[in-house]
């Protein structure tokens, strides 16, 4: 096997498919990057197993073949290496040269039989979406997963298409973040799975503003490819909460606030909290919204805002940091905050002249 690529266009791709390698893996071939040639372009292959990253850069192709090297160590040779065309070259002994003008580096490689299969979801028929509304609803809902591996069944995100609708949930049992999209979404398709959140982080670090992703749904595996991207992976197995009993529906206190506001107000009172003593009071009265903080061994923080609430007064405490997680989210210069008592779950929610359920987010109180 033998290339001529632009240094920076193989860096490129070396960084993208990095990410999911891992280097405490059990198995050494799995710190490899799987190198392939095509026609006029070569292919980089990544995994961890679970999830694998595929990534497509032209490029003059000597002597076809393939290869693997050490995904840390390529990435770190190359980012130091000048602005250039560089030569990959594998000899008989698995050796690789990777020639830079003057410059001439050796590396061991391991045997490209030895990397595990990537599938390719053959004869599945994709659903194209918009990279920009894909990335959009992994943005809103993503911070909710839950972390706990013993809660494998909440640590990644709920995609469910149908009835021409594809709702996103995510969920740590704490909070809830849920998004809802009709456009673009065909009909007659019944889909209901659990993407790692991990390959979730991946699309949005991949994903674009513009253009279209492909998105195959199969048994236990997904992929979505973009561009020169692919990315496959395995789907979480179990069941995921009944997401719609969770969304509250006798609620009858909602409060309209300014989101630039709200958010800066609550940032502020984040400050005097503590990790042991981590929650807000916000208080609803008319025409008005007090947040309070009292900390033991730190001090007291209090500050009101004004709002458009006529409802009778009501004290309910959250964890700040799930309300700044849904304020950072929120693209409307107006929210919602809809309650019932101080033991029922709060909900925040974009303000809209014409009631919509698209972005709902659910937050457990804290009792006082």
């Amino acid at each position: 096997m033998k290339i001529r690529i632009q240094r920076q266009d193989f860096l490129d791709a070396v960084n993208k498919v990095k990410t999911v390698v891992s280097s405490k893996s059990a198995l050494p071939i799995l710190s490899h990057i799987l190198v392939e040639t095509g026609d006029s372009f070569v292919r980089l292959s990544a995994t961890d197993l679970k999830i694998g990253i595929e990534c497509t850069v032209d490029c003059t192709v000597d002597a076809p073949g393939s290869l693997t090297v050490s995904s840390q160590r390529m990435a770190s040779i190359l980012s130091e290496l000048p602005q250039d065309e560089i030569t990959i070259e594998l000899s008989e002994n698995n050796v690789i040269t990777l020639s830079c003008g003057r410059i001439q580096t050796r590396l061991f490689s391991m045997s490209p039989d030895e990397f595990p299969p990537i599938r390719t979801f053959e004869g599945v028929e994709p659903l194209v979406l918009p990279q920009a509304t894909l990335k959009g609803i992994f943005a809103r809902t993503s911070f909710a997963f839950c972390t706990d591996q013993a809660r494998y069944n909440l640590t990644g995100l709920l995609l469910e298409i149908t009835g021409g609708k594809l709702t996103a949930v995510a969920t740590d049992g704490r909070r809830m973040s849920l998004y809802a999209e009709n456009e673009n979404i065909p009909e007659g398709i019944d889909i209901k799975v659990i993407v790692p959140g991990k390959m979730i982080g991946e699309l949005e670090r991949l994903l674009a503003d513009e253009g279209e992703v492909d998105v195959y749904i199969g048994e236990t595996q997904a992929a979505f490819s973009f561009g020169n991207l692919r990315l496959v992976s395995a789907l979480i197995e179990g069941s995921f909460p009944n997401y719609d009993m969770v969304v509250p529906k006798k609620h009858d206190k909602e409060a309209v606030l300014n989101a630039a506001q709200f958010l800066e107000a609550v940032r502020r009172t984040r400050t005097m909290t503590s990790d042991k003593f981590n929650s807000v009071r916000f208080g609803l009265s008319r025409g008005q919204l007090s947040l309070r903080v009292v900390t033991p061994e730190v001090g007291e923080y209090s500050e009101d805002m004004p709002i458009e609430y006529d409802g009778t007064a009501l004290e309910i405490a959250f964890n700040p940091d799930f309300v700044l997680d849904v304020l950072r989210h929120m693209s409307s210069d107006m929210v919602c905050l809809v309650l019932k008592d101080a033991m029922s779950p709060g909900l925040l929610k974009p303000f809209s002249e014409a009631p919509s359920d698209k972005y709902l987010n659910v937050i457990m109180p804290i009792r006082i």
